[in-house]
């Protein structure tokens, strides 16, 4: 029994040997991903989606519409603001980058009426322990007459000494062999105290992966903690959280924890609920100084277990 929402697609990966990225100078990159909708001719030398100064350093994004890659502009502040989201990821993917990497993110808005949907989805996909500065305006207009918002950003892959940050990410299936490797070594410690493998190192993560959401932290290129997580009719269940005992002590399961609570407020929960085995005291300990409260305990497995709730 570990410590599990829809997947969150993922930006399509380019082909960056085609026109989609085309090298401009010795530190400078051009980037137009085939994901997004393609710049039309008479605008090709006023417009770029991007532009990345020192390759895998500073990418701006230009201000993006919710214009679907057959140019086709999505009805409605939501859809709208959903495929605008979808523009930048898919350019921050054609740059090698990620959510985590946006240093600064620029809201244009038509209507004063939309910004409480604007923090709403928001916090739905692209909340982060370290949040990018926003800065959120409502015009008059915007370019295109039809377009209710426009989203600009600007990432930072790395700092000055070449440090790739810590990257929180949805899983895909290609990251199923990782999942499984990460959470053998985080329970294996368990096995001797009660006498069998803990539930989480029996299950089928192809599967899970599937139906379940895994937010995963990355460390220098090595998976170091995850957080499986499945949406209830009234709270938010953690299914797994699991961190590297290389990297006990450094607050890593806090913090997944606390992403966990932040998806459960933007999914409009304010209860987070888990379960753990009796004999796990470390665990259960963990997770009291982290504010959740026993509701119950019952037989499970030949031992007990124990199960948990926290109200946000």
């Amino acid at each position: 029994m570990g410590a599990a929402g829809r997947h969150l697609p993922r930006a399509a990966e380019p082909d960056l040997s085609g026109p989609g990225l085309k090298a401009e100078r010795t530190t400078v990159t051009i980037i137009n991903p085939p994901t997004v909708w393609t710049v039309p001719e008479p605008f090709r030398t006023i417009y770029t989606h991007a532009r990345a100064a020192q390759p895998g350093r500073t990418l701006f994004v230009s201000g993006q519409f919710g214009v679907a890659p057959d140019g086709r502009m999505h009805e409605g502040f939501a859809d709208q603001l959903a495929r605008a989201m979808d523009n930048v990821e898919a350019t921050l993917a054609a740059a090698g980058m990620r959510l985590p990497d946006v240093a600064k993110a620029t809201f244009f808005l038509t209507r004063a009426g939309d910004l409480p949907m604007l923090g709403q989805v928001r916090r739905a996909r692209w909340a982060s322990e370290a949040p990018a500065a926003v800065t959120v305006l409502v015009v008059a207009g915007l370019a295109r007459p039809d377009a209710l918002v426009e989203v600009e950003v600007t990432a930072v892959a790395a700092d000055p000494d070449g440090h790739v940050p810590d990257r929180l990410r949805s899983a895909t299936k290609e990251d199923v062999p990782r999942i499984e490797a990460l959470v053998q070594t985080a329970y294996a410690t368990w096995v001797p105290i009660i006498g069998r493998e803990p539930t989480p190192m029996t299950a089928d993560y192809a599967l899970a992966v599937r139906t379940n959401r895994f937010d995963l932290l990355e460390r220098d290129g090595a998976l170091v903690a995850l957080v499986e997580t499945i949406p209830r009719a009234d709270h938010l269940w953690i299914e797994n959280l699991a961190v590297s005992p290389a990297c006990h002590g450094q607050g890593l399961g806090r913090r997944m924890l606390r992403h966990a609570e932040d998806m459960a407020r933007a999914l409009g929960h304010m209860t987070v609920r888990l379960g753990t085995n009796q004999a796990f005291a470390g665990n259960v300990d963990f997770y009291r100084r982290a504010g959740f409260v026993v509701e119950r305990e019952e037989p499970f497995r030949g031992g007990v277990g124990i199960y948990l709730s926290k109200t946000l």
